[in-house]
């Protein structure tokens, strides 16, 4: 007789065996570490691509930059500020190169921070990029991430 697991049962499963591959190895490397949150947070994510933009909306409705992050981590079990400039000011300041998914990523335009996103590994990150326009994935290669990159911050442990 075949074995019937569950969607959660799975669903956790995967999110334990990304972990594990995440961390196999790191020892004192200071590579990116995932956490089990930063994890459910990206995946999280991926559930509010197509969602449109609405400027200050934090649901399933509409989303802002700042917003989303919220929103996602509020469905995760943690309380983050609601503008992406306090944001940027929450958790653990990381390097670039330590990006892992779950983290959160900042963007600055004449010297302030004004954009968020959540990374979501791979170069990649899930975002509201603006007014007339949805939840997207979009790779940090691109010119105008680039040149606008900030800070990146690990709110999730």
């Amino acid at each position: 007789m075949p074995l019937k697991l569950s969607k959660n049962l799975v669903v956790n499963g995967l999110l334990i065996l990304a972990l594990a591959i995440s961390l196999a190895g790191c020892g004192s490397n200071k590579r990116a570490q995932s956490s089990k949150l930063g994890l459910m947070a990206a995946q999280t994510a991926k559930k509010y691509l197509g969602v449109p933009y609405v400027y200050g909306g934090r649901s399933p409705k509409g989303f802002d930059c700042s917003g989303l992050v919220w929103y996602v981590y509020r469905q995760n079990g943690l309380q983050l500020p609601n503008a992406s400039w306090k944001q940027a000011q929450f958790g653990q300041k990381i390097k670039r190169s330590e990006l892992a998914p779950g983290d959160l990523i900042f963007f600055q335009s004449k010297g302030r921070v004004n954009h968020v996103g959540i990374y979501v590994g791979r170069g990649q990150m899930i975002h509201a990029p603006g007014r007339g326009r949805k939840v997207t994935t979009v790779t940090l290669d691109d010119k105008y991430y680039k040149t606008h990159y900030a800070l990146a911050r690990r709110v999730a442990r």
